[in-house]
């Protein structure tokens, strides 16, 4: 049995990324550090979250088919079998899910959030019909943040769902720059993206839209919690400057500037939760 396959269907790169936002927000949240809680929480967030990203690519294996930047991937491309993809994705999400149930139920609860946000809301419900579908599709992206941050208060708290909505803002801009510089790939799909049914220039002002956004709640969140110095500094100007970019590309979009903007905007996620981190020390 070839073990790549099963490494490329969790999608690595995002998998990681998702997970840097689970521990700085179990790090900042949680009251003494305990080494096992962490190890069996990164360990459940890691299993669901990677569980859900395989369901994720059996269930659109026909779209990735018929997108020149997708075909190669394990199940379209037949190095890994449909039934194999869905079952290794279930059990993956099924063995976190019931680490999360030894830790909180809260915790638990927001796991299950990940997956029903991601696979019923945004993958079967929304993504081929709604071109607004990654506005509840990105309530599951969000769900690895507040899972961390549950997972070390013992519960759901104001300042963690504050911290998680900042990339449930931040998730339209990911999204739709590279549903702008990949547009042919989307038409041919039949993904009805925002930028292809309303125009680059629209979907661009709605980005610069949910940026301003993410910029109220980088200060909200400084002004109601214990947050350094540090962090507001840092993320505001990140934050502030993604924002002032954003203006400029809506003010000319193009296929070719969107996917530096795509790239601005995970540099911009980065920066923010790493003053996050290092907010939480100051």
């Amino acid at each position: 049995m070839e073990i790549k396959p099963y490494i490329e269907v969790i999608k690595p790169k995002q998998t990681t990324l998702l997970m840097v936002t689970c521990v700085i927000s179990y790090l900042i949240a949680v009251p003494s550090f305990n080494i096992s809680h962490f190890i069996q929480t990164f360990t459940a967030v890691f299993l669901a979250v990677a569980g859900t990203t395989a369901l994720n690519m059996w269930l659109d294996r026909d779209i990735d088919f018929l997108m020149s930047r997708t075909r190669h991937r394990p199940v379209p491309s037949g190095r890994l079998s449909d039934r194999h993809c869905a079952v290794y994705g279930l059990f993956l999400f099924s063995v976190g899910f019931l680490l999360g149930l030894e830790i909180n139920i809260y915790f638990a609860l927001v796991l299950f959030l990940g997956l029903f946000f991601d696979i019923i809301i945004y993958t079967i419900l929304l993504k081929r019909m709604n071109p607004y579908s990654i506005i509840l599709g990105g309530v599951a992206g969000a769900m690895p943040s507040l899972a961390g941050w549950t997972a070390a208060s013992g519960q759901i708290e104001i300042a963690g769902i504050i911290i998680s909505t900042i990339i449930l803002l931040w998730i339209p801009a990911h999204i739709w720059y590279l549903s702008i510089h990949f547009e042919d790939d989307y038409r041919l799909a039949g993904v009805p993206m925002l930028p292809l049914v309303v125009g680059m220039e629209r979907a661009s002002w709605a980005i610069v839209l949910s940026t301003g956004f993410m910029l109220i709640l980088v200060t909200l969140l400084y002004l109601t919690t214990s947050l350094g110095q540090m962090y507001f500094t840092v993320s505001f100007i990140f934050t502030s400057y993604f924002f002032y970019r954003t203006v400029k590309f809506a003010r000319s979009p193009s296929r070719e500037k969107a996917k530096n903007m795509y790239k601005l905007a995970s540099i911009t996620l980065g920066a923010i939760y790493l003053s996050l981190l290092f907010g939480s020390l100051g």
